[in-house]
């Protein structure tokens, strides 16, 4: 989603882009691919057939950009896998680091440190924050399209709250069931739970929650999702790691419902304290915000979302990124 957005935003802007995808993509920029269908279904599969996929793709994608030539820049938004061919071309490179700064991810971005022709780039300060010594070209937050999101200035006036997002003990949607029953509030879970890992986390942890006040949807297309956000009385994110942005909590704000969630990661940047949501570092204090959900003002929150994640903020965030890289 967030390619799409930027490279149909710079096209819109006048670029000249070419999206390295699936062949199918719906996009106005030019589409250069290395596989013809959609590769989903591999994300299931083993870790070296998700690997081949992966390394395929970023591979193939920097030997056509070498081979054709006529670019003035490079801008990487895959895994890590990418920057293992970087050297293929002698243009800038703009990666921007998605995932979170682990140990692992520590010991991958500390190989590039000082002046290299990558360039970095975090969707949040506290990525920064955690790794400090490499080259940053900057912090551009994720976006969505906040027109497409229906605003509602009070729910559906049942008062369930919502969880969405993967089924793993990092995000703890068993947490959220443990908030809708200390509270006696209907809650709403939807999303993805079709890897082994998530089904073994959903079946021992989240079914037996699971009744007629605390439903679970499966994954739900995206204008369902949507409906989802407008009409609850708050997003619950009792999430257990640092997580580096979390989309679905613009998501929720964009439709005019406050964000509850733990202070963890980049939560602090997103939710602004009693503006849009409430941040609590316990449960029971995860509780007690769930509670105040109905002072948050719902226009308020759309517009931190409008002012903050939409499409045409970021694209302006990575197009002064790349100016200021070509003119150095």
């Amino acid at each position: 989603m967030i390619a799409a957005l930027l490279a149909d935003g710079l096209v819109g802007r006048g670029h000249d882009v070419t999206l390295f995808a699936v062949k199918e993509s719906k996009t106005s920029a030019r589409v250069h691919s290395i596989f013809d269908h959609e590769q989903y279904n591999v994300l299931s599969a083993t870790q070296s057939e998700c690997l081949n996929t992966a390394i395929t793709h970023s591979v193939g994608s920097y030997m056509a950009i070498a081979r054709d030539g006529d670019f003035d820049i490079v801008h990487d938004n895959t895994w890590k896998e990418g920057l293992a061919s970087w050297r293929f071309v002698n243009i800038p490179v703009v990666h921007t680091i998605h995932g979170p700064i682990n140990d692992p991810n520590k010991k991958f971005y500390s190989l590039f440190p000082g002046n290299t022709n990558v360039h970095f780039v975090t969707i949040s300060k506290f990525q920064q924050a955690c790794l400090p010594n490499i080259s940053y070209a900057g912090n551009v937050y994720n976006a969505i399209e906040i027109d497409k999101y229906p605003y509602s200035d009070g729910g559906d006036g049942d008062g369930y709250l919502l969880y969405v997002g993967r089924f793993n003990p990092e995000k703890a949607p068993h947490v959220a069931c443990e908030v809708a029953e200390e509270l006696g509030m209907r809650l709403i879970l939807a999303g993805k739970a079709s890897e082994p890992h998530e089904w073994k986390y959903f079946n021992k942890m989240v079914k037996p929650h699971l009744n007629d006040r605390i439903r679970y949807l499966g994954e739900v297309d995206d204008e369902y999702k949507k409906r989802l956000f407008k009409n609850a009385a708050a997003f619950v994110y009792p999430i257990q790691w640092d997580e580096p942005f979390g989309i679905v909590m613009i998501e929720a704000m964009a439709c005019g419902t406050p964000v509850v969630a733990y202070r963890r990661g980049a939560a602090p940047e997103l939710i602004r304290d009693g503006v849009n949501g409430y941040l609590a570092d316990d449960f029971d204090q995860f509780l007690d915000r769930v509670r105040m959900v109905s002072r948050i003002r719902r226009s308020e929150c759309r517009e931190y979302a409008e002012k903050n994640f939409s499409a045409d903020a970021m694209v302006t965030g990575y197009e002064n990124i790349y100016k200021k890289l070509l003119t150095e």
